[in-house]
């Protein structure tokens, strides 16, 4: 794949949580041959099994969102969290695809037309 770009991934706090209990090496395989790796900060805070210093060993960039998408991603409306809204929002606005297991938010991405994959739940 030389000359390739490899993919922009903004993960939510479902797809953490089922890799860390499963074997949370597999976040750093992901990191290291799939794409690299974004988690917004108040996504982190959702998931116990990690901690920050867990992120830099996994290859996981965390993203401090601003005050501005704070407030937008707080704003959603529907079944969507305040975190889901800020993962969308956040790969909207940067052109990431969103790795989720939630329904809701898959469904919220394919209809703003903002890349996204996993299974659902």
């Amino acid at each position: 794949m030389s000359g390739t770009s490899r993919p922009l991934l903004i993960l939510d706090a479902n797809i953490l949580v089922d890799y860390a209990h499963c074997d949370d090496s597999i976040i750093a395989m992901i990191s290291t041959h799939v794409g690299t790796i974004n988690v917004a900060t108040p996504v982190l805070g959702e998931v116990k099994e990690l901690a920050e210093a867990d992120c830099a060993r996994l290859g996981i960039t965390l993203v401090k969102p601003d005050v501005n998408q704070l407030l937008a991603a707080a704003q959603g409306r529907g079944r969507l969290s305040m975190q889901d809204h800020l993962c969308l929002l956040l790969a909207k606005e940067r052109g990431w695809t969103c790795v989720t297991n939630d329904r809701p938010l898959r469904r919220e991405c394919e209809a703003k037309e903002s890349p996204s994959y996993g299974g659902s739940s």
